[in-house]
């Protein structure tokens, strides 16, 4: 396995493309983003293409932009506003989520990983990505785009498909402190522009010098 030398480069060169390449513009990840926007993209998220929430997230969190919001109209108002995600669930999400922000939490997304598993539609993914993204705090959310980055880099798939456990554990462990955020974005972007499931561009890879995928000659 590689040492923390290997994770640092890494990180570096990751970090470095992410800065000159990554998808800086999308509108939940802006600096004034609120926690609550966060949330809201999170959810959306879910087995959904940025492009698909892109669609609808500006005008959803205009019109709904805390939980107060949500919970003052009815289940038809919200789901005719997410409809082109295709998925009427996320309408319970946000509703039953944001009645417990306002009940439990005073109307702020909580920040510790317990409170956030509690709230409707919220998995151990969803709590992480909002802990690093809506909170700046050193958590590691990892999906498809982020595990085959890491399982490619590190050599995790040379011979059998690694466990959830084992990319979880190799992101947490190379994850850089305090910009965990970043990190996220950097990865899941990498995954979808470069270092795709089908055909990934090595040629152009700015990591292929670390690379065991690569250098493997997969």
């Amino acid at each position: 396995m590689f040492s923390h030398e290997n994770y640092d480069a890494f990180v570096d060169n990751l970090l470095t493309w992410y800065d000159d390449n990554g998808r800086h513009d999308l509108p939940w990840r802006e600096n004034d983003a609120s926690p609550f926007e966060v949330l809201v993209a999170e959810l959306m998220l879910q087995q959904t293409s940025v492009e698909q929430v892109q669609e609808v997230f500006e005008e959803f969190v205009e019109k709904f932009p805390d939980p107060e919001s949500v919970v003052a109209v009815s289940e038809k108002e919200i789901t005719e506003e997410i409809e082109p995600l295709g998925s009427q669930k996320r309408t319970k999400y946000f509703r039953k989520a944001s009645h417990d922000i306002i009940e439990q939490h005073g109307g702020n997304v909580p920040d510790e990983q317990s409170e956030l598993l509690d709230l409707h539609g919220v998995g151990e993914y969803t709590a992480a990505s909002v802990l690093a993204h809506a909170h700046g705090k050193d958590a590691v959310a990892v999906d498809t785009n982020v595990a085959r980055v890491l399982s490619r880099v590190f050599g995790l798939d040379a011979a059998d498909e690694p466990s959830a456990a084992e990319n979880w554990d190799l992101a947490e462990r190379s994850a850089p402190a305090g910009r965990c955020s970043d990190y996220l974005h950097a990865l899941i972007d990498f995954g979808s522009a470069v270092c795709t499931a089908s055909n990934p561009k090595c040629s152009d890879c700015p990591l292929a010098d670390l690379c065991e995928y690569h250098e493997q000659g997969a």
